[in-house]
């Protein structure tokens, strides 16, 4: 089975002798071309008899290689590759000496028809969901993967993938250290271990949440209440309201238009916003693997954490997914129901409805 769609579809117009339908498989999609090693030329040209030449060999991300900590790819696009190629006698080979591969001829005319299909086609747009067919599809591990579904989705990255990339290295390693201030290993663990023990949730609100559900029980390690996942669905009296933290408006006018739009069934209200950190645990685990501030090894165990943090908290994906959203919204959307909650939306209806979504095929406990 081709690891990924795009693979799939290189195969089926390399079978049916669809010269344009290879270059359309590839036309809005990431290829990867290996970063050169020191002493290196910069672009890595080789003879191939498949194809009676020079090629330069792109990848599909399906076809990367397993992670290695000193191999690196530059994420490059057929656009890129058309406007910068280096010799018009060299081919294009895409995916060589796989069952998916594709020796493109790279004339300027030929490269003209690249451009022609890419404009058509256009880029890969953001919101789909990807699964690698070769990643874990069962089990803890894809369970743990699955809570960072919706950023998989929002980058259109394979759900279940652990490897060699999430976007590149280069990329992955900036948006580390621009957004989070990690640029070695150990900032890395660091801003895991605050993840994986809610720390950047609003603590006033999870703890309201947590009150409004009769969840008690121990403090977690960062000093913030720990969802229950046998809450109460039952509104407490009016004696247990007593020295228990107000509920924002906020949320409650969230929670108002989650029930009109889906997010939450009827009645229904949410658990905890832990799920933020668990979904951002995961994509910090998946960039900093790419970014090799970890290992294969510790990136499993770190998702798997993340995974079980999860089930500590909420009892289904149903949960887990208005928990995420409720999170995002007080982080980023701050009650003006705008392009985030609009992405939001788009995220958990492409993640609760499509069939092929972990959410639908993995039980959550």
């Amino acid at each position: 089975m081709p690891p990924t769609d795009t693979e799939r579809r290189l195969c089926e117009a390399t079978a049916r002798g669809d010269w344009n339908g290879q270059i359309a498989a590839i036309a809005g999609e990431d290829l990867y071309l290996a970063a050169p090693q020191p002493g290196q030329d910069p672009l890595p040209v080789y003879d191939d008899p498949a194809a009676g030449g020079k090629c330069i060999p792109v990848l599909t991300r399906g076809m990367l290689p397993p992670w290695q900590p000193q191999q690196f790819f530059d994420r490059v696009s057929l656009e890129e590759l058309a406007q910068d190629w280096p010799n018009d006698k060299w081919r294009l080979a895409v995916n060589p000496g796989t069952p998916s591969a594709a020796y493109l001829a790279a004339a300027p005319a030929h490269r003209a028809i690249w451009m022609q299909i890419r404009a058509h086609f256009g880029v890969r747009p953001g919101g789909l969901l990807a699964t690698h067919y070769g990643g874990p599809l069962h089990g803890p591990l894809a369970q743990g993967l699955a809570c960072g579904a919706p950023l998989a989705v929002h980058h259109s990255v394979p759900w279940n993938e652990l490897g060699t990339v999430f976007l590149d290295h280069a990329t992955d390693a900036a948006t580390l250290r621009e957004q989070w201030s990690v640029t070695d290993p150990a900032g890395w663990q660091q801003r895991l271990d605050q993840l994986l023990g809610g720390q950047f949730v609003p603590a006033e609100t999870e703890a309201a949440l947590r009150a409004r559900s009769g969840a008690g029980g121990e403090q977690p390690e960062d000093g913030k209440d720990a969802a229950d996942p046998d809450h109460a669905e039952t509104a407490p009296t009016a004696t247990d309201l007593s020295g228990r933290p107000e509920l924002p408006e906020l949320v409650t006018r969230y929670e108002e238009r989650f029930r009109a739009d889906g997010l939450l069934p009827p009645g229904g209200r949410v658990v905890s916003v832990l799920a933020l950190d668990h979904a951002h645990a995961v994509h910090l685990v998946r960039r900093g693997l790419s970014a090799r501030l970890c290992t294969p090894q510790q990136a499993e165990q770190a998702v798997l954490q993340a995974g079980a943090r999860a089930r500590e908290v909420y009892g289904s994906w149903e949960e887990f997914a208005a928990g995420y959203a409720l999170g995002r919204m007080l982080a980023y959307d701050n009650g003006w129901f705008g392009p985030q909650y609009a992405e939001a939306l788009h995220l958990h209806r492409v993640l609760t409805q499509d069939p092929a979504s972990p959410w639908r095929s993995l039980s959550f406990v």
